[in-house]
């Protein structure tokens, strides 16, 4: 493990600690371990801007309502998880295209699929771009009710106009999200995302590796924190998962 990465790493593992704290004999380990193995797991892949190293995960508050962490009914193989009342309810102020800034509030009432990356990404962004882009054709006269929101964490390259291009090519109504680095590790940290912009490997500044989550999290309607799937569940499960929200 590199020593940037070693920060990171230790705040995964007192978030598992959380967890299972915050669960005693209130639901079974097993599906808690699922979840944070869900947020530990981590994409890397070469990207480019100026070298930054997040900082550590933090202890944000779980929401107030009664702690969920199951699986879905969608389907016995499902590793969708349940996580209301382990992670905070939808809040953030990011950039948008033409320099708009975006809240939580501007998807009220929307269920929310949220996720965490960089535009250059080789492998992993696409390939789940994609998923969440079928997810919503899936739902067919209710995929107006569900918003695809992209958050960067690479915020040196990814420019909101340069963002946005990239989410529309998966879907017309995805939003791509940036800020600067404070705003980034704020809200990177508030869903315990764990990430990092390695140094350049090269004299070429923007050649350099980026490690980042790969979780998928669902909102429901009012902003609370209700799935979490890994970026390998299929587009059945996910479906699935949103469509118990819509009811």
């Amino acid at each position: 493990m590199s020593g940037s990465s070693f920060p990171a790493a230790l705040a995964l593992c007192a978030f598992a600690a959380t967890l299972a704290s915050a669960s005693a004999a209130a639901s079974p380990s097993t599906p808690l371990e699922a979840a944070t193995a869900i947020l530990a797991s981590s994409s890397s892949a070469a990207g480019g801007g100026a070298a930054d190293v997040s900082d550590d995960i933090g202890k944000s508050g779980a929401a107030a309502d009664a702690p969920e962490a199951s699986q879905t009914g969608a389907s016995p193989a499902t590793s969708v998880r349940r996580i209301r009342g382990f992670l905070p309810d939808l809040r953030f102020s990011l950039e948008g295209a033409q320099g708009k800034t975006v809240t939580q509030q501007a998807f009220e009432d929307k269920v929310v699929l949220l996720f965490f990356g960089y535009a250059s990404c080789p492998d992993i962004c696409p390939t789940t771009m994609a998923q969440l882009s079928q997810v919503v054709n899936n739902l067919g006269k209710q995929a107006d009710q569900v918003q695809i929101v992209f958050i960067s964490v690479d915020p040196h390259r990814d420019t909101p106009d340069v963002l946005q291009s990239y989410v529309s090519a998966f879907n017309d109504h995805a939003i791509g999200l940036t800020g600067n680095e404070k705003q980034i590790a704020d809200v990177a940290r508030r869903y315990r995302v764990a990430y990092q912009i390695e140094k350049p490997t090269s004299s070429d500044s923007k050649n350099y590796e980026v490690t980042h989550g790969r979780g998928i999290y669902i909102f429901d309607q009012k902003g609370r924190a209700r799935f979490l799937a890994s970026d390998s569940e299929s587009i059945e499960a996910l479906t699935a998962s949103v469509r118990e929200l819509l009811g």
